[in-house]
């Protein structure tokens, strides 16, 4: 995260996810859900995301990509992930965020997790 400390009191705010590039890493957006952004212009190379273990996958959003995404968290396929409540994956072993397919812009897999998904 970034951190500041601007008012010379010895005390730092945070300001969220640092941005490395063209990765943003993984962000909580509301309750129980998470997002993690990937853009696919070669600064998201050779960086890990990692899903924790008992998460749910419950929607890959290419629509700011080109191309198809193929997504994997760990060994699970997490391609059909749509949105809907017909489609959400469990991936009980989590693992990292592994993408191929898209050859600009950005994909994002949004995953809902909480310390009581592992059992």
């Amino acid at each position: 995260m970034s951190f500041e400390n601007s008012a010379g009191l010895g005390v730092s705010a945070s300001y969220g996810t640092r941005k490395v590039g063209g990765f943003d890493g993984v962000k909580k957006t509301a309750g129980l859900t998470y997002e993690a952004v990937v853009n696919f212009d070669g600064d998201s190379l050779g960086k890990n995301v990692i899903v924790p273990a008992g998460a749910v996958v419950t929607n890959v959003k290419s629509d700011f990509a080109t191309g198809t995404p193929i997504a994997f968290v760990g060994a699970v396929s997490i391609d059909a992930a749509d949105g809907s409540a017909g489609t959400r994956i469990p991936v009980p072993l989590g693992g990292a965020l592994a993408m191929t397919g898209p050859t600009a812009g950005s994909v994002i897999v949004e995953y809902e997790f909480t310390a009581a998904s592992v059992v």
